[in-house]
């Protein structure tokens, strides 16, 4: 059978969609912990199997919501994508003898990275941290090697899928920030828009906003997850960061959409940033070299909003109902433009936008890019200068 690991890597995100992160009640690291540690001491073969399995699962689930396409990975470094291309031909009834040893030093990478994801550390203070993209097919690979065939491996894990369940009671599931609600609101914007990198781009976002909940409460329980995922650029791969605000809440024109922004950027700022603890302050923002600084990471954001008409870039291309504000890293930013063919393929792009009749023009100013007019040439929208009256 093949065990393709795109394929493998979807199926695993329906399972976690469908009935949740596969270690709860517990925390990743500590469950791989725990399953090597079974692997290590058991000593029946089946139950070390289903350790080895459980372990491939936990790889599986932490790609998805990381971002790592395994794929890519597992072809540059052995070849193929395949996982029964890495079952051990000679291990016999019995793994190899130095799997311990191959599992638990991946597993260690993994367990400090996602502590350091997890911690309350400032990014950028840990270079030592080892991203989860280069490591976890290692341990994928390593946990395949201790299968003497790939019908038995499987089996085991379509065995693995079929029985999960959602947990009942007080069992506590964490929030997926992958899972979103609001990354699955711009998915419509992602596949039709004309930016050549969207399609492939890998979104977090926060808890479903709450209408029962303040606008500053709602922000406030956001917080902890935007610093997360500036501390997961340290050593892995993201793209964005979406927000999404129903439009029954906070209205749908484009002065109810500068209202709201500026409240937005407001809150970022007094929580994201040492800088500017008042909150924004229009004579800086209005600097011409001024750019929104979150944690340390310089980040651009992305309006989308249902007063944008179907010939504007920001068309949100049947997502209405919200409003969509998506942080772009500046280090995402640059894997894809480089400072110095930044200006050209910047300028591509925007023929790419213009040539499918949505035209845009770069406004001077940062802050003048990120909540566009509503039509392409006409004045930048002064949300900076609206008060910031959202309850």
């Amino acid at each position: 059978m093949k065990l393709h690991v795109q394929r493998l890597q979807d199926a695993f995100r329906r399972m976690v969609v469908d009935t949740g992160e596969c270690w709860a009640p517990g925390l990743p690291g500590d469950h791989l912990t725990a399953q090597v540690r079974a692997f290590t001491t058991a000593t029946d073969e089946h139950a070390r199997r289903d350790s080895l399995v459980e372990i491939v699962a936990i790889a599986l689930c932490l790609a998805n919501q990381y971002g790592c396409v395994l794929q890519h990975a597992l072809t540059s470094t052995s070849g193929s994508a395949d996982l029964a291309d890495a079952i051990a031909p000679t291990a016999g009834p019995h793994p190899p003898a130095d799997l311990p040893d191959r599992l638990r030093q991946p597993a260690q990478t993994v367990v400090r990275a996602l502590a350091y994801y997890r911690s309350d550390v400032s990014p950028g203070t840990r270079p030592d941290v080892t991203g989860l993209h280069p490591v976890l097919p290692e341990l994928i690979l390593a946990a395949c090697a201790g299968f003497d065939s790939a019908d038995d491996l499987a089996d085991r894990l379509t065995a693995r899928l079929r029985a999960a369940r959602r947990p009942t009671g007080d069992v506590d599931v964490e929030f997926d920030p992958s899972c979103a609600e609001s990354v699955r609101l711009i998915r419509p914007v992602q596949d039709q828009t004309y930016c050549p990198f969207a399609q492939k781009s890998f979104l977090w976002g926060p808890p479903a906003y709450d209408r029962t909940l303040s606008f500053a409460q709602n922000m406030d329980a956001a917080v902890p997850w935007v610093r997360r995922f500036v501390r997961v650029l340290d050593g892995d791969v993201l793209d964005g960061f979406v927000f999404a605000f129903p439009t029954d809440v906070f209205g749908e024109s484009l002065d109810d959409l500068g209202r709201l922004f500026r409240a937005f950027v407001d809150h970022l700022i007094r929580t994201l940033t040492s800088a500017a603890p008042a909150g924004l302050d229009v004579a800086t923002v209005t600097d011409p070299k001024w750019y929104l600084v979150l944690e340390g990471e310089e980040c651009f954001v992305s309006v989308f909003a249902p007063c944008y008409p179907h010939d504007h870039s920001r068309y949100l291309h049947g997502a209405q109902g919200w409003l969509l504000f998506m942080l772009q890293p500046e280090k995402a930013i640059l894997r894809q433009l480089t400072v110095a063919d930044y200006g050209a393929r910047s300028a591509a792009i925007r023929e790419r936008f213009r040539d499918a009749f949505q035209p845009y023009q770069l406004a001077d100013r940062e802050i003048d890019r990120f909540l566009l007019p509503l039509r392409a040439g006409d004045p930048p929208v002064r949300w900076y200068e609206a008060p910031i009256d959202i309850p």
